[in-house]
């Protein structure tokens, strides 16, 4: 059986008064994303993913509300980049290292006080809260929109 990492996450929403969603900008690919991180074997995906937004945002158990009944999973086989310098003087990315399959598994959670201030941790560099229709029309990927678009329905959103 090949090896795969396990990536729990929150989609983090606040509600000001229209809802948002948190995405965080990788420090190191500059990609924007939900907090998220890698759990253990024996580690439970929901424990992770409390832990995971705390340590990525400073919100801990008690500023997020677990919303029952939601969950996705996103299976993607990740690359890493580096970036070169073409022939023609433009920059491009380069594929250097692949990794194991990775299983992300989100769950939803709503911030309870929407004015909540976000501590990064050293792997973001930034962050937005988007609309749902916005976060959907500006991600990259299409996991990405998947998942944004599963999360609006499931609130019921228009």
């Amino acid at each position: 059986m090949m090896y795969e990492l396990r990536k729990p996450g929150f989609v983090v929403y606040r509600t000001l008064p229209q809802p948002q969603i948190l995405l965080l900008q990788s420090r190191r690919t500059q990609e924007w994303a939900p907090p998220g991180g890698e759990a253990k074997q024996g580690e439970r995906n929901v424990e992770i993913a409390f832990q995971e937004a705390e340590k990525l945002t400073g919100f801990t158990r008690a500023d997020i509300e677990f919303v029952r009944g939601f969950r996705k999973e996103i299976y993607y086989i990740p690359v890493d980049y580096i970036w070169k310098m073409s022939t023609t003087g433009s920059i491009e990315r380069v594929s250097i290292l692949d990794f194991p399959p990775v299983r992300a598994v989100y769950f939803l959670g709503r911030l309870r006080n929407p004015e909540k201030e976000i501590v990064l941790s050293w792997k973001h560099s930034d962050f937005k809260w988007l609309g749902f229709e916005e976060a959907i029309e500006t991600a990259i990927f299409d996991d990405y929109k998947d998942l944004y678009t599963k999360a609006k329905d499931f609130l019921k959103l228009s």
